[in-house]
């Protein structure tokens, strides 16, 4: 084979590995469902064994297992025993920056609700709501168990990135109200690390129904009031420093803004609201952050937003953006504050 064409069939195969990806999204799904990570943690084990353990077919779990070994999540060796990889370990559930919950929320909900992004691209629809017949917020209020999985795998996102709120100074701030902060794990991480500050978590009830434990455990319980509504109706007062992370994107520009006037109407003159978001470039997109873009396309009918695209979301709700932080390795943070020349009617 001549090295031109070589190079043509690793084109092609670099095509092929991307339009087969869902196969290892489901391989990956059926691992952690499963629980196999935790199970390996003491050394190898055979297929055989693993499912007498979970109570699966052995020869159907071996060869979903034998497709991770070739992309480096688990090994074998010549008894046929499978073993974790510095890859694998991020399956396991109490390991930091754990993916056991992330691998678990894409093969479920969103694994289904990609199938009808054409629909989406065709009619508009969130191709969330074509498969379900309701918005993914309002299926997770009826689905404990997914609404849990959702929210184990925002926590262990935060949790993976150290400080949450980087580069913001807290000197002479007393009450941080966290705006749809579901558990509680980027309030938590604030916490502990500012001892002088308070904190108000805010979300809808099914959101926050592991918070408490959350709270206790993470040592901060004691400084938190944990208040339940929706942020569309009304966003608590009492606070000087008010964050929404990672909620926005969820939304549309005009439901975005019914959220950024309702916190307009609570953060006071001298207070400030900060926002954890994604910053996109004006030009090309790195891979991570567009296909979150598609991700909000299909789930919630959101987008990712450009700094320019977030300062004129900002204006129109009363809000005026003072700064930005950008952030290589997850949101980015942006810093507004009210703006007393008011806000679009």
């Amino acid at each position: 084979m001549q090295l031109a064409d070589r190079d043509t069939e690793a084109t092609r195969e670099a095509l092929f590995r991307l339009v087969s990806g869902y196969r290892m999204t489901q391989a990956l799904y059926v691992t952690a469902k499963l629980g196999i990570a935790d199970r390996l943690v003491g050394g190898p084990k055979d297929a055989d064994t693993l499912a007498r353990e979970v109570g699966v077919h052995p020869d159907r779990l071996f060869r979903v297992l034998r497709s991770l070994v070739s992309h480096g999540v688990l090994s074998l060796d010549g008894q046929q025993r499978f073993g974790l990889t510095p890859v694998g370990e991020y399956l396991r559930t109490e390991v930091p920056g754990s993916l056991h919950a992330f691998a678990i929320f894409s093969g479920e909900e969103p694994y289904r609700a990609f199938g009808e992004i054409l629909h989406t691209v065709r009619t508009g629809e969130t191709a969330f709501e074509h498969a379900y017949g309701m918005g993914h917020f309002e299926y997770l209020a009826q689905h404990p168990e997914a609404s849990a999985v959702f929210q184990r795998t925002m926590a262990g996102s935060i949790g993976a990135l150290g400080n949450p709120l980087e580069g913001f100074e807290f000197h002479d701030r007393h009450t941080l109200v966290d705006v749809g902060g579901g558990h509680g794990a980027l309030l938590a991480a604030v916490l502990r690390d500012h001892r002088e500050l308070r904190g108000i978590l805010f979300d809808v009830p099914s959101a926050v129904r592991e918070a408490p434990v959350f709270l206790e455990s993470s040592g901060v319980r004691d400084r938190c009031e944990i208040r339940t509504g929706s942020a569309f109706e009304v966003v608590p007062s009492g606070g000087d420093v008010y964050v929404m992370s990672r909620v926005l994107h969820d939304w549309p520009d005009e439901k975005a803004l019914v959220l950024l006037r309702n916190c307009r109407k609570a953060v006071p003159d001298g207070g400030v609201l900060l926002l954890r978001e994604a910053i996109l470039a004006e030009g090309s997109v790195p891979p991570a952050r567009a296909q979150l873009d598609l991700i909000m396309m299909a789930m919630t009918g959101g987008r990712e937003r450009t700094e320019r695209e977030w300062g004129a979301l900002l204006g129109r709700a009363g809000f005026a953006l003072q700064r930005t932080w950008t952030n290589r390795t997850g949101p980015d943070l942006l810093e507004a504050i009210p703006d007393r020349a008011g806000s679009d009617p």
